[in-house]
């Protein structure tokens, strides 16, 4: 097969609390690439290095065509590992050294999606603890959480100012900066979207890359109130797609979805969350620049609703970056 002449590698670990997660994602996008046809090889990153079965190697030695970087969290979502494949010239599935970092700065990211035009929810971003007095006049619940953190750790949901000062210290252990956002009530829901020079809506090869919605899913959390880790990645949620929306607020998220992909330039999968409130309609709570990929992770979950196959979707993104 001509895949077989092509080296991916296939990057997960790192050394964040989402570890596991992105050792699951990395698994289920190694098996794609197997499937693809692809000579495909596993490198775990860990505190000591990267390693190809459990042996320390070297990134530039391995003469890859092709990194796909299912490192969630800090390396891999915050444009660390971006910038080092980009030095050694080596193409991969993530977004640039720049635009990683700032998706993976929720406050700095909402501040240019708001002046934008962007519905986001209001905000502040501190270092340190502030005064008991400074939300008085906002509305709750309130969310704080650390700004720069892959997924939902250190995430609270806070419905009283008594509960503050905990919820603060929860957020410092995963970053020192902490943004606290006004609670927006609503159903929740997460889109897809990719770029690519390929219509898989239609199976069609396009002149030029597209960027094109995936699906919409509704995130209903059964033993939480919100989507915390818990309802992520241990079952106690309810996913359903396509959401339960009207079809006009359906193709609202995916135009603000694509509008908000192409504005900050992302690349490869990107999976975006709303809460779609009575008054505002859609809200963008988050850009996930490196979304799951575990069997049970929402982007699988929406290639499978549409008819795709995940391993065609991945090998299509990957030949248009392989030289």
């Amino acid at each position: 097969m001509e895949n077989e002449q092509k080296l991916i590698g296939v990057l997960a670990g790192g050394y964040s609390s989402e570890r596991a997660i992105s050792l699951a994602s990395g698994k289920t996008a190694y098996e794609a690439f197997i499937k693809a046809g692809y000579t495909t090889v596993f490198i775990e990153l860990d505190r000591e290095g990267f390693k190809v079965d459990g042996q320390l190697v070297k990134i530039s030695d391995l003469g890859l065509d092709y990194v796909f970087n299912a490192v969630h969290g800090t390396p891999g979502e915050d444009g660390h590992i971006s910038g080092m494949l980009e030095v050694f010239g080596i193409p991969h599935s993530t977004c640039d050294t720049f635009t990683s970092s700032l998706t993976f700065s929720k406050f700095q990211c909402n501040t240019i999606l708001r002046a934008q035009g962007i519905a986001v929810p209001r905000g502040k971003s501190f270092f340190e603890e502030p005064n008991s007095d400074t939300f008085d006049q906002w509305k709750y619940p309130l969310f704080v959480k650390p700004n720069r953190s892959g997924s939902s750790f250190g995430v609270s949901r806070i419905e009283t100012p008594e509960e503050f000062s905990a919820a603060f210290k929860e957020a410092q252990k995963e970053d020192k900066e902490v943004i606290v956002e006004e609670g927006i009530t609503g159903v929740e829901v997460g889109c897809g979207v990719l770029r690519a020079n390929y219509d898989f809506a239609s199976n069609k090869e396009l002149d030029e890359s597209a960027t094109q919605s995936i699906a919409i899913t509704e995130i209903v959390p059964t033993e939480s109130t919100f989507f915390d880790y818990e309802a992520k990645y241990s079952g106690k949620s309810q996913e359903i797609t396509p959401a339960r929306i009207p079809a006009e607020t359906s193709a609202t998220i995916e135009q603000i979805s694509i509008r908000t992909y192409d504005l900050l330039g992302l690349k490869g999968i990107v999976r975006m969350d709303y809460i779609i409130d009575q008054e505002r309609g859609p809200v963008l709570i988050e850009v996930n620049s490196i979304p799951g990929l575990s069997p049970a992770s929402i982007v699988p979950q929406q290639v499978a609703y549409r008819g795709w196959q995940l391993h065609h979707v991945l090998s299509v993104l990957a030949e248009e970056h392989i030289a």
